[in-house]
């Protein structure tokens, strides 16, 4: 047996495996999805209003003419 992992590109795919499960050919196993690499290298906390602040000054950079 082996095992693949397979992203689907349209919710037609994921009907299509359903109905090869249903025909005992495959079994469809659900993986979470996996987190960002870069949330283990967090060493500090945000608040709530801190990242407000930093997502508006970075949004004030992209109006600037370069």
């Amino acid at each position: 047996m082996e095992t693949v992992l397979v992203e689907l590109t349209n919710q037609k795919a994921y009907k299509l495996l359903k109905d090869l499960e249903d025909l005992n050919i495959i079994k469809v196993l659900k993986q979470p999805a996996s987190l960002s690499s870069l949330r283990d290298k967090i060493q500090t906390r945000m608040s709530n209003e801190d990242i407000d602040k930093q997502l508006d000054a970075l949004r004030g950079e992209w109006q600037r003419a370069i």
